[in-house]
């Protein structure tokens, strides 16, 4: 094996009972043998000085020239004379804006201890506002600029999007009332799609606003943490106390009209990890997707710890077992949390410069009129970037876009960069007070065992179960918030996660 000048960047690992190779390079994956597992660990150790020898313990050396052929072939070897080092793959750093979160309100009716939008750990529970802001809701005024503003500025994107979000938008729904016509009215002047959606906890899911929802195609994702005694944990009324019994009042009427189409977004806080319960309880709801996201940041007695990290990691192999059974069965569900890795690590169509729009592509509009990034940094003035008045302040978007993970010393490192991107902004800021450098303890090692689950579960499924799961991932779930589309999807199948 002295022939050989360069290896090239891979991964290897053992999944779900699967050994599997990735190659950074060519962004493929495959299901290897042990004697080609053994020959690329040896060739990885530097401390290995005559790995044939080693080799020639347990292989023949016919077994052991059929699998430096093989990996010779699909670009995990280079022989000596034959080319350097590959270049790093160009990225593409998309920008101009698509996405606009319109933050009608910072107030809420709710008091959940994880909030991010808190003014301090110290200080939530004495705000009269959430996200550091000085007045409760966004004018007419300013929600139609912030739509002329979208409009005017997506150039020739004829596929938009504006989100309702807080707080809880839906405590400004006479401006959400009045603002849709105009929306669509807009819409169809400038010849573009525009989808409406927004983010509630339910307590306001009146039939009146079901209906107005309906009407209007707006979807709706909402934020339950499970059965009662989880979500109840942390989410809480204005009084203190649980919030579970009176949001299933509108929850329940939601899903009524939407069976197997409306999202949920769940968030696992410290000590209370038990994701096969939380979604096994939201899909047998009836919601047609589930997201979960660890609390991070924030309150410190809530944001979970490495314990729940492998927690989590282990839970998530429960679940993907599970998807793989009951999809051989013809029976889906969209644990979007895996799904979308499923989907993106069958066939990589681009390398990833950034994990997700903010800042390029996606923008947030506080109620004063003033651009963030996203929601999570409403109220930081640091990350401010710009207003309707001045017009947007392209600094922070051109050092977001120069952000990429080849740019930023702990992500060009990672094998996973061009799946992942880099990871959520605000978390890096959580973590490490930067957008530098990502939350390598809990986010960075999350998403990593999330992309190997993922390529476990696809090396496992046939094409045909691929290409629907394909269809339960939308690609406009910029950050998370899905857009659940009229008719012609796969709900939810029966079934019990706990049964393996």
């Amino acid at each position: 094996m002295e022939n050989f000048s360069r290896l090239a960047e891979s991964h290897l690992f053992d999944r779900l009972g699967k050994s599997i190779l990735f190659n950074v390079e060519t962004m493929l994956f495959y299901e290897v043998t042990p004697v080609i597992r053994d020959v690329i660990s040896l060739l990885h150790d530097p401390s290995q000085t005559d790995p044939i020898q080693v080799l020639l313990q347990q292989y023949s050396i016919q077994e052991i020239e059929q699998a430096v052929a093989y990996l010779l072939r699909e670009g995990f070897l280079k022989e000596t004379g034959r080319g350097g080092k590959t270049n790093k793959p160009r990225l593409i750093k998309r920008y101009g804006i698509r996405h606009l979160e319109l933050m009608v309100t910072h107030d809420c009716n709710m008091r959940c201890r994880y909030c991010y939008g808190s003014l301090g750990k110290d200080e939530w529970q004495d705000s009269p506002y959430l996200y550091g802001s000085n007045s409760k809701g966004m004018s007419l005024e300013t929600a139609r600029r912030g739509v002329e503003y979208l409009l005017e500025h997506s150039g020739g994107r004829k596929e938009l999007s504006v989100i309702f979000f807080g707080g809880e938008p839906l405590l400004e729904y006479r401006l959400i009332q009045e603002l849709v016509p105009y929306i669509r009215e807009r819409e169809r002047e400038a010849a573009k799609k525009i989808d409406i959606s927004l983010s509630t906890n339910g307590l306001l899911l009146s039939p009146k606003v079901i209906d107005f929802l309906r009407r209007n195609n707006i979807s709706c994702q909402i934020s339950l943490d499970g059965p009662m005694d989880l979500h109840d944990r942390n989410r809480l009324l204005v009084n203190g106390a649980g919030s579970y019994s009176q949001a299933m009042e509108g929850i329940r009427r939601l899903l009524a009209i939407r069976p197997g189409r409306a999202p949920a977004r769940a968030t696992v806080s410290r000590g209370h990890v038990d994701l096969i319960r939380v979604i096994e309880h939201l899909l047998t709801l009836g919601f047609g997707s589930a997201h979960v996201e660890p609390a991070i940041g924030g309150n410190d007695e809530i944001a979970i710890t490495q314990e729940d990290v492998e927690r989590i990691k282990e839970q998530n192999e429960t679940i993907a077992l599970f998807l793989i059974k009951n999809v051989k069965r013809n029976r889906f569900f969209n644990y979007t949390n895996l799904v979308r890795f499923i989907r993106q690590t069958r066939i990589v169509r681009d390398r990833l410069a950034h994990y997700c729009g903010a800042g390029r592509t996606y923008f947030a509009l506080s109620q004063d009129g003033v651009f963030y990034p996203c929601h999570r940094f409403v109220g930081m003035e640091e990350y401010s970037m710009g207003d309707l008045d001045r017009g947007m302040d392209l600094t922070l978007r051109n050092r977001i876009l120069n952000l990429t993970v080849d740019n930023r010393p702990v992500c060009r490192e990672c094998w996973a960069r061009y799946l992942c991107g880099g990871g959520c902004w605000k978390h890096a800021v959580d973590a490490n007070n930067c957008l530098e450098t990502p939350d390598s303890a809990v986010s960075c090692d999350l998403i990593r065992h999330q992309i190997e689950v993922a390529m476990a579960v696809n090396s496992e499924l046939n094409v045909s179960d691929k290409d629907i799961l394909d269809d339960l991932y939308e690609e406009t779930t910029e950050p998370y918030l899905v857009t659940e589309k009229e008719g012609g999807t796969h709900g939810p199948q029966g079934g019990k996660l706990a049964a393996g």
